[in-house]
């Protein structure tokens, strides 16, 4: 049997560079002391994406870069104390650096100059899962609707980014941006391309699965954008009238349509009544129709719902959270440490109950606001 730890050192060190997690750098170099000796010291700082943009009528654009922010979930493994998890997101700043990041939320530690929690974490008896990934564009615009002279302004928006290669060097995006319509980067031609479609689109949720983009607007019609360039769109057969917001959730591999429902406006615009009877309707996407097939719950999973970033997982992964849930950010709320502003909506229960309704998700609650934690 081969002795992994008499690997070349030109190979150790080949892998330790091709290592884009730092939680995986670390469990890597641990292996063994030869291997800790023959790789990266530390994590490599990787520069963002660069993607300019067309220049505006300020001559702004040139600076887009795309932001790439991970979810992580640590849980420990030990019995004595009994285990513990924390559930995160880190955000790759421009030049390479890290910032914890609001778990529903875009701002960073760095930007509201927070010190950073402090915690002991024995990585080695800890496992680290990561749960999602999220990527946003920022770029400076010129905005000159309220000043005739104008002014510039750092924009950031929601974009569905596809990986070409193992290295991440080639890479694909769709977004809006500061094309009317959509536009899409394809970093080998190194130039953005406008999408074509019929009728005016308003990208609400943006995301790639199994190579397409697939875009969803406010009217729930899909757009389907391959990486050719070749554009096509389906409603889907069963419409609802109902539905007041949209999510686009990838969950293991299945891509699904979440939908916040209310019988009237009324409903929805009242906290209330939105409380006690509001709803949530998933589908399950059918490639092969070109229709949303709606699911009656969610296979026992979790899902978290963010603008920027919603994910799903199992709920053995993040103890103490119930099956067939959804957990979100209540749209009356604020980001804040108070567990009032997050709701939860339960399959086969009526309306949405906030954290503080249950008491085991109470001691779940963030503290610092950066992360879920039971510790």
């Amino acid at each position: 049997m081969w002795d992994w730890s008499e690997l070349p050192t030109e190979i150790i060190h080949m892998i330790s560079l091709r290592i884009d997690n730092p939680f995986d750098l670390i469990h890597f170099r641990s292996v063994c002391s030869w291997w800790r000796s023959s790789s990266l010291a530390t994590f490599r700082p990787v520069p963002s994406h660069r993607c300019p943009l067309p220049a505006d009528v300020g001559g702004c654009g040139d600076d887009c870069h795309i932001l790439r922010t991970r979810v992580y979930l640590i849980t420990s493994v030990s019995r004595d104390p009994p285990p513990r998890f924390w559930l995160f997101k880190l955000q790759e700043e421009e030049n390479g650096a890290f910032a914890l990041q609001c778990l529903f939320g875009s701002g960073t530690s760095s930007e509201f100059r927070c010190s950073y929690p402090s915690l002991s974490l024995d990585l080695l008896n800890s496992q680290v899962t990561e749960l999602a990934q999220e990527h946003v564009a920022c770029y400076t615009s010129w905005c000159d609707l309220f000043d005739e002279v104008g002014y510039p302004y750092k924009g950031v928006e929601s974009i569905g980014y596809m990986q070409l290669d193992a290295e991440n060097k080639e890479f694909m995006i769709l977004g809006r941006l500061s094309f009317q319509g959509l536009g899409m980067y394809r970093s080998f031609e190194q130039r953005w391309t406008e999408i074509e479609t019929t009728t005016p689109l308003f990208a609400h949720r943006i995301t790639s699965f199994n190579g397409n983009f697939y875009v969803i607007d406010p009217a729930g019609v899909t757009l389907v954008v391959k990486p050719t360039l070749e554009v096509s769109s389906f409603q889907r057969s069963r419409p609802c009238d109902k539905t007041r917001r949209r999510w686009l959730v990838k969950s293991e591999d299945k891509l699904l349509l979440v939908e916040m429902c209310t019988k009237n406006r009324n409903e929805y615009v009242t906290p209330k009544l939105l409380a006690e009877k509001g709803w949530f309707e998933v589908s399950e996407l059918n490639k092969e129709r070109n229709d949303w097939i709606k699911v009656e719950d969610l296979g026992g999973r979790v899902l978290f719902l963010d603008y920027d970033c919603s994910l799903s997982c199992l709920p053995n992964q993040v103890p103490g959270f119930r099956p067939n849930s959804i957990i979100f950010m209540g749209i009356f709320g604020c980001y804040t440490n108070r567990h009032e502003s997050f709701e939860v909506f339960e399959f086969g229960e009526q309306g949405f109950r906030s954290f503080g309704d249950i008491p085991e998700y109470i001691r779940l609650f963030p503290s610092p606001p950066w992360m879920f934690s039971n510790g």
